[in-house]
């Protein structure tokens, strides 16, 4: 930046700029104290092992900023973050030099540096909104919790014949999971996988152990609505594991029964459930609707609607509740 530095100090402070980002600063380590700027924090990011190039950003000191380490790579690129305020999402800046005689290799360096600095901010944002609850310990845990034995039923018995017929159902051009396994595969090799699948599903309800790779997810974001810019309007989208789906099911249908047989779920329930949608829940409250107006009765209409009602359940209060319900440990 040679003896450009009187000019941009006199630019800032006129202009009051919250962020500037220059390129080329031509830096290198005998450059120090003469690079500051009152009331900013500096990010830098020198070329090494020749002159020329570099990046820098000045920031107000007023924003809570975290500089974010990248690889070399060959890009010259610099990332700096914003913490967002209140429940605005975080801000991510970046500032990267393309020398003129860059390569195409060097070009998609960069792009791929771009998506993962992306990645991570939605990786940290989707984490964010989570709640911070934990599960609850076994000394606190009601007993239906912890015996990991049902009282009235016992425990369900996953048999081959029933995961045959899942498998048969596979739906072939659903996307895999990160273990790889296609839909498909699943599918054709149905009458050979069923037992060993019986097995490990058994096993895995008994003792309520989860394998490693079930647990894993390749996490697509959707975008919702509003500024694409802004993390807070997409919504994750996870791709698990097929065979984890399928043991999804049998845990879906042992709760939906035994909250069914118990009472748990009223009859005005609509949302998740089988033969139940918008439509007829819709034509159920018309039908309430209409009756009081026909009577001459007032009708007062209040819409509710959680933010992020699924992310932020906590996990032992829900286990608390299914406990209450007969389920064990080994169904929850």
């Amino acid at each position: 930046m040679g003896n450009k530095k009187e000019a941009l100090e006199a630019m800032v402070q006129q202009q009051s700029y919250d962020v500037v980002a220059i390129m080329e600063t031509w830096w290198d380590d005998s450059h120090g104290w003469s690079t500051a700027l009152n009331s900013y924090k500096l990010f830098r990011r020198d070329r090494q092992g020749r002159r020329g190039g570099g990046v820098a950003l000045y920031i107000k000191q007023t924003f809570d900023t975290i500089g974010i380490e990248t690889k070399e790579d060959g890009v010259e690129c610099l990332w700096v973050r914003i913490k967002g305020k209140a429940n605005k999402a975080d801000i991510l800046l970046g500032v990267c030099y393309p020398p003129p005689s860059q390569e195409e290799e060097v070009d998609n360096l960069f792009y791929k540096q771009l998506d993962e600095e992306k990645a991570e901010v939605l990786n940290d944002y989707f984490g964010s909104v989570f709640s911070e609850e934990t599960t609850c310990l076994p000394d606190n845990c009601p007993p239906g919790l912890v015996d990991g034995v049902r009282e009235q039923n016992g425990p369900l018995i996953i048999k081959e014949v029933a995961v045959r017929e899942l498998l048969k159902c596979l739906y072939i051009y659903k996307y895999m999971g990160p273990d790889g396994i296609h839909p498909r595969v699943m599918r054709e090799l149905a009458g050979e996988l069923a037992k060993p699948l019986s097995i490990i599903y058994h096993q895995s309800w008994l003792t309520g152990e989860v394998p490693g790779d079930w647990k894993l997810a390749s996490v697509t974001p959707i975008h919702k609505k509003g500024a694409k810019e802004d993390p807070g309007n997409y919504r994750p989208v996870s791709l698990t594991s097929v065979p984890g789906k399928i043991m999804e099911q049998f845990i879906l249908s042992a709760i939906t029964q035994n909250l069914q047989d118990g009472q748990g779920i009223r009859p005005s329930q609509h949302g998740f459930r089988r033969g139940r949608s918008c439509l007829t829940n819709l034509i159920t409250f018309y039908d309430q609707v209409t009756r009081l107006v026909d009577a001459g009765r007032a009708v007062d209409v209040i819409y509710l609607d959680f933010s992020r009602a699924f992310d932020t359940v906590s996990h032992s209060r829900l286990l608390d509740k299914l406990a209450a319900h007969g389920l064990d440990k080994s169904t929850c």
